[in-house]
Formats: C-alpha cells, structure tokens, sequence
C-alpha cells in the first residue's frame, strides 16, 4: 500500500529563485509536482535534515529550461525537508504543488 502526503503550495515568490522550507511532514522516497507556467528556468530540489538547516542540492532532481504546465515526480530518497530552485527569478508568483510518495 503507498503512502501518500498532502499536497502543499511551494511557491516561488516575485522576483525570487527559491522557495521558502517545506515540511512534507515524513521521509517520502518520491516527490510529485505540478509545476505551474513558469519563466524561462531549470527546476532544481535543495535537501536538508532539519527545517532550519544547510540545505543541500539532490542530484538528479532537476527540469529542462522548457515551458512547465505539467506534473513531474523526483526521486526525493527519503528526504523530508526540501526547497526548490529555478535558475532565474521569476516575475510573478509561482505556485508548485507538492507531495510526497513512498511505496
């Protein structure tokens, strides 16, 4: 039986690359995303082992520069606490859904 969290706003705000610290509320193994439209950017997961500590990029959890509209899952790996990045700063506020999944 997989196990799946509650989705959450990640939101990229205005004039910014990252969003703030999410809580996902466990260690998940995947992160599902719907990715809003977006500007120009790479999509990237940072990793940390606590809400308040150094976040740390994750390997292989990343976009192509590309027009988003769609849902994508990462390989989180049993991460719990995360941020993502664009490479550039967005004009309008990004809204990304999340979720953690774990079989």
């Amino acid at each position: 039986m997989s196990v799946y969290g509650n989705p959450q706003d990640a939101t990229i705000s205005a004039g910014n690359v990252e969003t703030s610290a999410i809580d996902l509320g466990r260690e998940y193994e995947d992160l599902c995303l719907t990715i809003p439209a977006m500007d120009l950017c790479k999509l990237s997961l940072r990793v940390s082992t606590q809400l308040g500590g150094t976040y740390y990029d994750l390997g292989d959890a990343t976009t192509n520069e590309e027009t988003f509209n769609r849902a994508a899952i990462w390989k989180l790996g049993g991460w719990r606490f995360i941020k993502i990045v664009a490479s550039n700063t967005q004009n309008a506020d990004r809204a990304i859904k999340v979720y953690g999944s774990r079989p």
